[in-house]
């Protein structure tokens, strides 16, 4: 992603979500930092074409796939922490950092998933399946329905874990990313011929 399409993605995605995320959460405020945000993206991409290069690649086959992408810029956005919490809840005066502080762990996400949508988007047939993004079903303990604890939920709790232990992992980001479209695609063609 070159700095211009990166510049429409920060103004038409990232501005936008997190704005959103901040209306209803009025303690937290967006920080704007595109240049800093681009920066880490670009080390971001960097790092993970370090990991997966393979000798026979050339500057042409060494072109990243659009699950490491979103995973870049789901790291780049966690690690550039652009959403900043307030102190403590005006209505009671509770300290509530422990649900503030996965607001930039969301952000990351849906930007993250936004971008995967793009490309999926850009397949025959595809696009029409996205208006309703299936993801897979989780349960809690003892339950055999699917209830609010959603995967997206489960997922963002699991980015701010991994991130205040050992740092974001990109590599498997993209993996998630992968079978989160995998499923997608296979669960619309089941609902779609059950």
């Amino acid at each position: 992603m070159d700095r211009r399409t990166f510049e429409e993605f920060y103004n038409g995605t990232i501005r936008i979500l997190a704005n959103g995320i901040c209306e209803k959460n009025k303690n937290l405020v967006f920080i704007e930092n595109l240049g800093g945000l681009y920066e880490e993206y670009l080390n971001q991409k960097t790092l993970l074409k370090l990991l997966v290069k393979n000798e026979e690649n050339t500057s042409e086959t060494n072109l990243i796939d659009r699950h490491k992408i979103s995973a870049c810029m789901t790291v780049a956005i966690m690690k550039t922490r652009l959403l900043w919490y307030d102190g403590t809840d005006e209505i009671n005066g509770n300290y509530t950092l422990r649900d503030a502080s996965r607001m930039n762990e969301q952000l990351s996400f849906l930007c993250g998933l936004n971008v995967l949508t793009f490309y999926m988007a850009i397949e025959p047939g595809v696009k029409s399946t996205l208006n309703d993004f299936l993801f897979p079903p989780t349960y809690q303990r003892g339950e055999t329905e699917n209830l609010n604890n959603s995967y997206l939920d489960s997922i963002i709790r699991a980015l701010f874990y991994s991130n205040i232990t050992s740092g974001p992992p990109a590599l498997l980001l993209s993996n998630i990313f992968f079978l989160l479209e995998e499923y997608h695609k296979l669960a619309y063609s089941v609902k779609k011929t059950g």
